[in-house]
């Protein structure tokens, strides 16, 4: 333990957590995965083929429900395992942290959430409403062997970024950033 003054100070984990809460750290870019090592490493997710949601025949009779109460989403996000490997997160192609906006709408984070799936997304409404969730992030999500099924993620991104829009938050971009460096 580090000594100040001749005395003995005792290191708090509690108190890092309540630092760290109290001033979280945001990215600065989003990241970046290119398209070639995504599709080498979709051999290796966990696939659930039997899950309902867009069937791979490209028939769009199954639409799924994308629009949730708040407290639909807030039921549907308490579910999440929060699994260490995040195999959702694993299957998205833009890279989303899926674990971490649906955390934070279980927490009614729903700015936080928005900028997490808008940072890596711009786009993320319309991901939310026609990306085929069942074949990727659903796909290989922990729950869908349960009874009630896997996260709603398309419907959680959906209404997360509804929420956003509701609160009218001026888009304003920061013209003293560097831009962001080419490949």
């Amino acid at each position: 333990m580090p000594a100040v003054d001749g005395e003995i100070k005792k290191v708090s984990a509690v108190k890092d957590i309540e630092t760290l809460a109290l001033n979280p750290t945001t990215q600065t870019a989003a990241r970046v995965v290119p398209i070639r090592r995504t599709r080498e490493e979709k051999g290796k997710w966990k696939r659930n083929e039997n899950q309902h949601g867009c069937s791979k025949a490209n028939n769009f009779d199954d639409i799924k429900q994308t629009t949730y109460t708040e407290r639909g989403a807030l039921i549907e996000a308490s579910r999440c395992l929060k699994c260490a490997d995040a195999p959702c997160t694993k299957g998205c192609p833009t890279q989303i942290d899926i674990k971490f906006f649906i955390q934070c709408i279980a927490n009614k984070n729903y700015y936080g959430a928005a900028q997490a799936i808008l940072t890596d997304n711009p786009i993320g409404l319309s991901c939310g409403m026609i990306c085929p969730t069942s074949e990727l992030c659903v796909g290989g999500c922990n729950l869908a062997a349960t009874e009630e099924g896997a996260i709603n993620i398309g419907g959680l991104q959906h209404f997360a970024v509804e929420q956003f829009m509701k609160m009218r938050v001026p888009q304003i971009s920061n013209h003293s950033l560097p831009p962001c460096p080419t490949q």
